[in-house]
């Protein structure tokens, strides 16, 4: 597998139902302009703030919404029972493949580890994307425990590697590179994660914006170095707003509402709604450059 894989947000109303709707937008958007891999219910999904039965339906209206693209659904839980239901639904639905975290909350030793893993492709026959995500989960996962698995779960194909040691990155792609697909799993580090070696890179972005597209395609496909450099550029503009409280959620969703794919930007608590923790002044800047961006999308570079 290789190239951009869409990170979506998962879109609410204002009283935080599911905007199924907007859901089948964002989708149909993201399809338009060439992403053909689409990953709900990951970190910028919010995964972890739907039910069981939300997971099912945004899968659902995801897998219904796709013409021609492939869904990787996140599964990820702290039990990997719940994991294994989620499976059997998303098999039902007709999804063949699902990424997960490590077990986020009970925080085993690499034994435990390693036995979780083997339980969820014991109980779940779907091809694995592993998702090593240290800041979020608080478990990182080692080279050498990430080789360890791919030589002992024939089901582990891909690793959406978000990592931030860079020294640790490599290592992992010398590892295991030839036997498994490594994806960049950090919008902020695409280019650099192509140039080390990774088949391709994750976006949330590419909820409203074509741009982490068109980087990809630049650098790999037209090898473009200096379209490239000054594409990576915008979108590094892009995530300098991103510093806590705010999320790369927050970002995408207020794009995909400026571009009128969903009804509201709304995201769920514990996440603060985006106009509490950020001034007026500051908001009008993420505007500007969001819409410099859509702009830069009918335009081109100038």
């Amino acid at each position: 597998m290789n190239g951009v894989f869409l990170t979506n947000v998962t879109p609410f109303t204002k009283t935080f139902e599911l905007d199924l709707e907007g859901l089948k937008r964002i989708v149909e958007f993201a399809e338009s302009v060439g992403y053909k891999y689409i990953v709900p219910l990951g970190t910028a999904g919010e995964f972890s703030s739907l039910t069981f039965e939300e997971k099912v339906r945004v899968i659902d209206q995801v897998r219904k919404a796709l013409s021609k693209g492939e869904i990787i659904a996140g599964a990820s839980s702290t039990s990997f029972l719940e994991t294994a239901e989620l499976c059997k639904k998303y098999k039902e639905i007709g999804v063949d493949k699902i990424m997960i975290l490590p077990p986020y909350y009970l925080k085993g030793n690499e034994k435990g580890i390693t036995d979780y893993f083997i339980k969820v492709s014991e109980l779940c026959d779907l091809t694995i994307i592993l998702y090593n995500n240290p800041s979020s989960a608080g478990i990182d996962l080692s080279p050498q425990l990430i080789k360890r698995l791919s030589d002992i779960i024939p089901s582990f194909k891909v690793l959406k590697e978000a990592r931030y040691n860079v020294v640790e990155f490599k290592e992992v792609l010398r590892l295991v590179g030839d036997k498994i697909d490594i994806i960049d799993g950090l919008e902020e580090r695409a280019l650099l994660g192509l140039v080390l070696g990774a088949k391709g890179f994750t976006t949330s972005m590419g909820s409203f914006s074509s741009l982490p597209f068109m980087i990809y395609e630049s650098y790999k496909k037209k090898r473009d170095i200096d379209t490239t450099i000054r594409l990576y550029d915008l979108l590094l503009e892009y995530r300098t707003f991103i510093k806590f409280p705010l999320t790369m959620s927050h970002l995408a969703k207020l794009g995909a509402w400026l571009r009128g794919l969903i009804s509201s930007y709304v995201t769920r608590p514990p996440l603060p709604n985006l106009d509490d923790v950020i001034s007026e002044d500051v908001k009008r800047k993420i505007i500007e450059k969001i819409n410099q961006i859509l702009n830069f999308e009918k335009n081109g570079i100038r």
